[in-house]
């Protein structure tokens, strides 16, 4: 090896070593940059949740003294809004907040509860309601002294907050507790306020109508669905419960049976060109619900595309259709198979509601600037799951847009509007 080759290859291998490590020095930088704003918007996400669950805490205790209704429903509006904050800020710590679900559930039901009680009329609000207010304000106030609690800690040093970077184990690893383990403790801790009826989503669901179906039964009911002997259905997994769910498959289709009776039926398959009518399609889908014990339905809407005809079928009551009990199915134009059936909503059972509004009542419920189309009586689920009987008023716009209204028969009230 010459002099003049060895010179070469101590100064590449110095410039590489130069190169690399101004590389090094830059990456570092650049590290630390993203470390930073990653700790700043973690502290500032969790300063919000303390900020948001305290003014929660404050509205709910406020609503416990309040008489007239526009504040009422204003601070109803305001503990909606810091509940969502509150349940949003956790929701981006940079932990996995799963585990937090008594906390993350706490923060929905009392916000969701507080959006509904905007929706009651005019008056003060009932003792029950004051009542569940209360034992929230409290659930609130606790909850919002401990993460003060632990604001505090993460302000003197006490405690870390956690970080998404990947840790290499027993190379720099914080000793102090971290936020994340805080919080779950105080999870386990958490006496959430018992459950209780009201209209919203996170109401606790009426356990619907139970049957009494065996096993063998369910089989039955499956191999009759699929069209196929019994010992050709397999067992994809079955759910123990009340409902005692099972799902078979046979013949490339799933077929659910719940103690109920048939509830869905699903293919996958390439659907080929359309040859049947849509009058074709809706006569298979009438015989196989007809076959399956579903009768006395009403067709309440139909659709698709060129190769899947869907349909939904309703029960009806007091001549009204009840949507939200509906059964969906869809049936594929190439040879007329049934391609999917849903019925998990469908409850044969009726179902009590009142009538006290007359259709023409309801009507002059509409603004003046729409111009009504179509008027029925229907049956639909309240927010809180409810039965609600209303008229469905189907009305045009005046850019021409397709305006439906659902008026409230038993109070006369507008309750819901669907727009397109």
């Amino acid at each position: 090896m010459s002099i003049k080759f060895k010179r070469l290859l101590v100064i590449y291998t110095a410039a590489a070593l130069v190169a690399l490590g101004a590389v090094s020095y830059v990456a570092e930088a650049h590290l630390n940059d993203y470390r930073r704003a990653a700790d700043y918007s973690a502290a500032r996400a969790f300063e919000e949740a303390v900020t948001a669950v305290d003014a929660l805490s404050l509205s709910l205790k406020k609503l416990d003294y309040v008489t007239d209704p526009a504040l009422g429903k204003s601070l109803c509006a305001a503990a909606r809004a810091q509940a969502l904050a509150g349940e949003t800020a956790l929701s981006v710590l940079p932990f996995a907040t799963q585990e937090l679900e008594q906390l993350s559930g706490f923060l929905n039901r009392a916000g969701d509860y507080a959006g509904s009680l905007c929706a009651l009329p005019e008056e003060s609000l009932p003792d029950s309601d004051r009542e569940h207010l209360a034992e929230l304000s409290a659930a609130a106030a606790d909850f919002a002294e401990q993460l003060r609690g632990m604001q505090s800690q993460l302000h003197d040093g006490s405690i870390a907050m956690d970080s998404r970077e990947v840790l290499l184990q027993n190379v720099g690893t914080d000793a102090r507790d971290k936020l994340s383990a805080r919080l779950l403790g105080y999870e386990g801790d958490f006496d959430a306020p018992a459950e209780f009826d009201y209209e919203g989503q996170f109401s606790p669901a009426a356990a619907a109508g139970r049957g009494s179906l065996t096993e063998a039964e369910s089989r039955a009911v499956a191999a009759k669905a699929a069209g196929v002997e019994e010992r050709e259905l397999r067992e994809v997994f079955t759910v123990e419960g009340p409902e005692g769910r099972r799902c078979y498959s046979a013949a490339g289709m799933l077929i659910g049976v719940s103690s109920r009776g048939l509830e869905y039926t699903a293919r996958s398959r390439l659907i080929g060109e359309s040859l049947i009518s849509e009058e074709k399609a809706r006569d298979k889908a009438e015989q196989f619900l007809e076959t399956n014990g579903y009768t006395d339905l009403q067709l309440c809407e139909s659709g698709g595309s060129e190769t899947l005809a869907v349909f939904s079928f309703a029960p009806v009551q007091d001549e009204a259709l009840r949507l939200d009990d509906a059964v969906r199915i869809s049936v594929a134009m190439d040879d007329g198979s049934i391609y999917s059936m849903d019925a998990t909503r469908y409850d044969p059972e009726p179902v009590e509601v009142s009538w006290e509004t007359e259709e023409d009542a309801a009507a002059q419920t509409l603004p003046e600037e729409l111009t009504l189309d179509e008027s029925r009586r229907v049956i639909i689920h309240s927010p809180g799951g409810h039965p609600m009987a209303c008229y469905l008023l189907r009305c045009t716009g005046p850019e021409g847009e397709s305006v439906t209204v659902y008026v409230d028969a038993a109070t006369g009230r507008q309750c819901k509007i669907e727009l397109g």
